[in-house]
């Protein structure tokens, strides 16, 4: 073969080939039914071209078809929130997946937002026979949903709903206040509304928000899941088991109303029934969330179920690996002798060992629990029905962590105290976290001549009688920092808390820096710096 026809044969043709070409290419493949090579040509497209909101579109109805609803959904939220939140077709894909999931709520919230924004859009006729199937053939009650500010009522109802996993009650109290005030139709709120008060303790409030709940909506299965917790902590027996009687008699169509269910039987005890209910839903293979599984297992544990909550606690195991859950009850599991079962497990996703309840907490860490929600919750819960020497231990708690959280659960509390004892407690904890105090409740509490908030800061800080010496000194101290003629103006007293504490450890030839100790009373270097340079002058 000459050398030139070898050349020829050599050659390659670079074809460039846009992004549109992989987008016709995988449409012809979406018809033939192949969506695996329409996938990937979408994909290419959606490389190419991330910002285009109708490449990241076509690639979820490909995801959408193979039964990938999920991941569908979360393409198509990222058009809304990213690319572009005015491309109003996406609510409609949106309630199509929902629906296909058994999330009907979130289907029905979607194909309202659609028609409200596009009342005679291309898939308007469509969006409204999805809400006549959600309506009447699976019986669900019509709502009536705000035309205008839809969007932000969904927004403000989210932001309510990370505060409530964060731990941030209070806030999410306030922000479903206000929803329910102007959005009176909107349920969510309502349930949502009433679980904050519970975790904050106020089951007074708790109980009014299920009742007007319910007055609204009689069969919101939500409030009465709510309802049946409530009437436990409240001992209530006769009228928590008529409620359970009627829960037993429910089954629910969509996998959230399944999971509330569950959950509120395992809680209550009825082990059989939130096995029965779990087990339904993972056969459908939509939930692969850990805490289902985690859930499940408990209750095959508690039904004596033992091969049952062995595979699930494995698939947990598969889905988090990091916190050992799993694999210490997998291994409690194999010490129980005669296969006898011996722990009582609550339905909560946590590891027993390493996030204990609140009695049993390092108080001097609150890094330790500041951001679990389940012990935030405790912590607020304690404040109002705990007793004496547990709310003290609760208000320096909170003193410590001393976010906006703790500050409004503190003021909560100051405000609404009857004790001077526990007045003066709270005040002094607001003092700690270097908060404004209400002074109108403060002048009527007996102090001591001269006595200010740092000096509250220092008495309530440095308490105790390993502490007493370091009390003692600072209060001397800063009694005569005060008198000088030009003191400095901080206003976070932990500041000069932090100072006080470096200063009689150098005295006493404790090995500190000032770095260290800045860390731990959360104030900046230089602040710090400035603090001690101001008191040393004195020593």
């Amino acid at each position: 073969m000459k050398s030139s026809e070898r050349n020829k044969k050599a050659t390659v043709v670079d074809l460039m080939c846009d992004a549109h070409f992989f987008i016709e290419r995988g449409q012809r493949l979406l018809y033939r039914y192949d969506y695996e090579k329409a996938l990937r040509y979408f994909q290419r497209a959606v490389d190419m071209e991330p910002n285009n909101a109708h490449f990241n579109c076509h690639l979820a109805s490909a995801l959408a078809e193979m039964g990938r609803f999920e991941a569908s959904n979360d393409i198509l939220h990222h058009v809304l929130d990213h690319i572009d939140p005015q491309m109003v077709d996406v609510y409609f894909y949106l309630a199509n997946n929902y629906a296909n999931l058994e999330d009907y709520q979130m289907a029905e919230e979607m194909a309202t937002t659609y028609l409200q924004k596009s009342q005679y859009g291309m898939y308007a006729e469509e969006a409204e026979e999805l809400l006549d199937y959600i309506y009447f053939e699976l019986d669900m009650p019509p709502r009536l949903f705000i035309e205008k500010d839809g969007d932000q009522l969904y927004q403000r109802h989210d932001e309510a709903r990370n505060c409530l996993e964060e731990g941030r009650f209070l806030e999410a109290v306030e922000i479903l206040k206000d929803i329910v005030q102007q959005h009176e139709t909107f349920m969510p709120a309502w349930n949502n509304l009433s679980l904050a008060y519970y975790y904050v303790g106020d089951f007074e409030k708790a109980m009014e928000t299920i009742e007007l709940t319910l007055e609204r909506e009689p069969g919101n299965l939500h409030a009465l899941c709510n309802l049946a917790v409530l009437l436990s902590h409240m001992n209530q027996t006769a009228a928590l088991l008529e409620l359970l009687s009627h829960l037993k008699k429910v089954a629910p169509i969509n996998l959230e109303h399944m999971y509330k269910l569950a959950t509120t039987m395992g809680v209550l005890g009825q082990h059989e029934e939130a096995y029965s209910l779990y087990q339904r839903m993972l056969k459908r293979g939509a939930a692969q969330d850990v805490c289902t599984y985690h859930y499940a297992a408990i209750s095959a544990y508690m039904t004596d179920r033992r091969q049952q909550a062995v595979r699930w606690w494995q698939k947990v195991k598969q889905l988090d690996q990091e916190s050992g859950i799993a694999d210490y009850y997998l291994q409690r599991m194999k010490e129980e002798k005669d296969q006898v079962r011996l722990m009582t497990i609550p339905y909560h996703y946590f590891h027993p060992e390493q996030e204990s309840l609140p009695d049993k907490m390092n108080w001097s860490c609150p890094d330790d629990f500041k951001d679990n929600p389940m012990i935030r919750a405790s912590l607020l819960w304690a404040l109002q029905h705990g007793k004496d020497d547990v709310k003290q231990v609760v208000l320096r708690t909170l003193s410590l962590i001393g976010d906006s959280e703790a500050e409004a659960a503190v003021r909560q509390f100051c405000k609404e105290a009857k004790d001077p004892h526990f007045q003066k407690l709270a005040l002094l904890a607001l003092a700690q976290m270097g908060a404004a105090l209400p002074y109108e409740v403060g002048d009527s509490i007996p102090a001591e001549e001269d006595e200010d908030e740092v000096s509250w800061a220092i008495k309530l800080h440095f308490s105790g009688e390993e502490q007493a010496g370091l009390c003692e000194w600072s209060l001397q101290l800063w009694k005569a920092y005060r008198s000088t003629k030009e003191p400095l103006r901080v206003r976070k007293h932990s500041a000069w808390l932090a100072a006080m504490e470096y200063l009689y450890g150098k005295m006493a030839k404790a090995k500190l820096n000032q770095i260290n100790v800045a860390e731990k009373y959360d104030v900046s270097l230089s602040t710090l710096a400035k603090c001690i340079r101001a008191l040393s002058v004195l020593i």
